[in-house]
């Protein structure tokens, strides 16, 4: 096979590996930093890894002499006659290649010269973001590298600040290097669909990042996806900027997508074994021998060989490449002192169930992981798949509590691993729960009535009717409901975690569970079953109507507190006015941002996670009762315990009228960022 087709043949084939380990691994993470880069290694890697030299790839270290040995042979004189008449294959196979290329690439030239011509006659304005180049002909702005091109009316538009933060980003990322390279790529490798499939994937992360730097400065999703869908249908762009209407439906999904979920790391470990293995392999194929040479000469060389010796038998040995031969050189596994028996021990000695967990009968395998340094140390443990209850929480702090392992070695020398071990979470007498069947308290998005609160209210009007015994007796108050929503929406676990009596407890029961399907929660991506807490108030009016209260978010509180002695002392989840942090969420995101302290400890010990504290803003507005729901470690916990409780007074919240006291809950985030010190 032609040597220049081999490569072209091989560095496809890589290039279409790591789509495929893009979508399987790194797209359902929305990390679109990662996802950018992984794009554009789909590219630069499938040119570099077939033509790497096997000498890097082997090691300086690895070659061990190379036994030559030869088999008898005759003497007779042996000659190669070629064909007189040419090979027409290869010519053509050439001249397809280099046709089609020739145009993709034509086609990206003439885009840049476009571009280029409408720049010298277009005319520059001002705006708050840098220079916008003014091209009246183009329905959408679009960009390319440092210059912005804006129609009059575009400038013009209510949402310009939209339009203008959006295309300024990608100026600001240098997209438009990656749209040329990907293009180039693309007309090199034409004959492959995955090089256009590489080409639209990256035009499209391009996209999402510069809607997620638009909405992060404005924060109104709603009004910036009206934006986008104002400009569907513009098509006729040129092919190498960054338009405004381009992947409009994609984007409108991504929108509501933005923040960055949970890597799959074993997924990215297997898709980056396979791509590695795949590229070693591929530069052990080499094209057969080039007979060009030979012209239309006869040659003859005579097998003068007369070798008969026997070679000696040679340890096991891997055969990479001709002509070099390597030891097998075994990394030795890190082990824990005393091995796996001393492993399951430890932990058996030090970790505790969680009462949370055991109340709340959760149960299932706990994956960790943690770096075993050169020096034995163990560093930065983590969760892979965890169940909650506490049980994640415990095991981190356990792990960080391990003494220095027996590092891994290499080549007779140190080497830094990773490690993930299961912890099994088992009640005794118990069989197992399944990890997806948990339930949450808290989730990244909360379930929503179909058509939001209104209709929810509207809903519970219509179907609840005083009960006819709670009127004759008086029986007012407010029916406390505790039920779960589960990942299809459907309405089960229905129970009255504090009644009123007289049929009213009944009543909001069966409203509840009669209730239509709700949009589920979502936690990292995926739908979870989520319990949710709602209070129903009844009243007696004078037409015997029901009041009800507002829904409140998922709460980690999983018990309403006892009948209260006195009005004045009742703690209430939902009011008619909740209670405000002193100069709003704006304020209070920056009280804690100025007063938390990242411990040092947990810093060098990488622990990060969020914190979920719960307390009570009382009638005064001063903040009582703070206590951790849910921990990531002692000191975090510490550390978010008393920023809450140096919280300033708060407006308190108010119940027809007058101030009372409320429950609050409210997650702190801790993560070890860029200056090691994001809260």
């Amino acid at each position: 096979m032609n040597a220049l087709f081999l490569f072209l043949l091989k560095a496809a084939l890589i290039n279409a590996l790591m789509l495929g380990f893009y979508h399987f691994a790194i797209r359902p993470g929305h990390n679109l930093r990662l996802m950018r880069v992984v794009l554009m290694l789909s590219i630069v890697l499938p040119l570099l890894l077939p033509i790497l030299p096997q000498a890097f790839l082997q090691g300086e270290n690895s070659e061990v002499p190379v036994y030559v040995f030869s088999l008898p042979t005759v003497t007779n004189e042996v000659v190669i006659t070629p064909q007189q008449s040419t090979n027409l294959i290869p010519l053509i196979q050439n001249a397809i290649y280099l046709s089609f290329m020739a145009l993709l690439l034509m086609g990206t030239i003439f885009s840049v010269l476009s571009i280029i011509r409408k720049y010298r006659i277009a005319r520059e304005t001002s705006t708050p973001y840098g220079k916008v180049l003014i091209d009246n002909a183009s329905l959408s702005p679009y960009s390319f590298f440092k210059w912005v091109f804006f129609s009059e009316k575009s400038l013009q538009h209510p949402s310009a600040h939209f339009l203008l933060r959006h295309e300024f980003s990608h100026v600001k990322h240098g997209h438009s290097f990656d749209r040329l390279l990907s293009a180039i790529f693309r007309a090199v490798f034409w004959f492959s669909p995955f090089a256009h499939f590489n080409y639209k994937l990256l035009a499209e992360v391009h996209e999402y990042q510069a809607d997620a730097d638009a909405i992060e400065d404005y924060g109104n999703k709603t009004a910036y996806s009206k934006l986008i869908v104002s400009f569907a249908g513009i098509s006729g762009q040129n092919q190498i900027t960054n338009p405004f209407s381009a992947h409009l439906k994609k984007r409108m999904i991504m929108i509501n997508n933005l923040k960055p979920g949970k890597l799959h790391l074993l997924r990215i470990a297997a898709g980056v074994s396979i791509i590695a293995a795949f590229a070693l392999l591929s530069s052990m194929v080499i094209p057969a021998a080039d007979m060009s040479h030979i012209g239309n000469a006869l040659i003859s060389s005579p097998a003068t060989s007369n070798t008969t010796d026997t070679p000696a038998v040679l340890p096991p040995v891997q055969i990479i490449s001709a002509g070099t031969i390597l030891s097998d050189d075994t990394i030795h596994p890190a082990e824990f002192p005393g091995g796996d028996e001393a492993r399951i021990k430890f932990y058996q000695n030090n970790i505790r169930y969680p009462l949370e967990a055991r109340n709340q009968n959760i149960q299932g395998t706990v994956q960790y992981k943690v770096f075993i340094e050169t020096d034995g140390t163990v560093t930065t443990p983590s969760i892979v798949s965890g169940i909650g209850g506490g049980c994640d929480e415990e095991v981190l702090r356990v792990a960080a509590l391990m003494p220095k392992w027996k590092p891994a070695m290499k080549d007779g020398k140190p080497v830094r691993t990773s490690v993930i071990l299961p912890i099994k979470f088992t009640l005794s007498g118990e069989a197992p729960i399944d990890e997806n069947e948990q339930v949450f308290a808290v989730v990244e998005e909360i379930p929503k009535f179909p058509g939001g609160d209104e209709a929810r209210a509207t809903y519970l009007q219509k179907v609840i009717s005083y009960p006819e015994k709670a009127k004759k007796e008086k029986i007012e108050g407010t029916v406390y409901v505790s039920f779960i929503i589960e990942k299809n929406g459907s309405i089960s676990n229905v129970k009255v975690l504090r009644g009123i009596g007289g049929g009213c407890d009944e009543m909001a029961v069966s409203a509840i569970q009669n209730m239509p399907a709700w949009t589920p929660g979502m936690q990292h991506g995926k739908p979870v079953r989520v319990q949710f807490n709602m209070p129903i108030s009844f009243k007696l009016t004078d037409k015997d109507k029901t009041t009800l209260s507002d829904v409140p978010a998922p709460s980690e509180i999983n018990e309403v507190p006892a009948k209260p002695t006195g009005i004045d002392q009742e703690v209430f989840v939902v009011v008619e006015d909740s209670p405000v942090f002193p100069g709003g969420d704006e304020a209070k995101q920056k009280y804690l941002v100025q007063n938390i302290t990242y411990p040092q400890e947990a810093r060098k010990q990488g622990i990060q996670g969020t914190v979920y504290v719960t307390f009570v803003i009382d009638k005064d507005g001063s903040v009582t009762n703070s206590k951790v729901l849910r921990g990531v470690h002692p000191l975090l916990d510490a550390e978010a315990l008393r920023v809450v409780n140096g919280m300033p007074a708060w407006n308190p919240g108010k119940q027809q009228g007058k101030a009372v006291r409320v429950q609050f809950n409210m997650p702190i985030k801790f993560s070890l960022g860029k200056n090691d010190n994001n809260k």
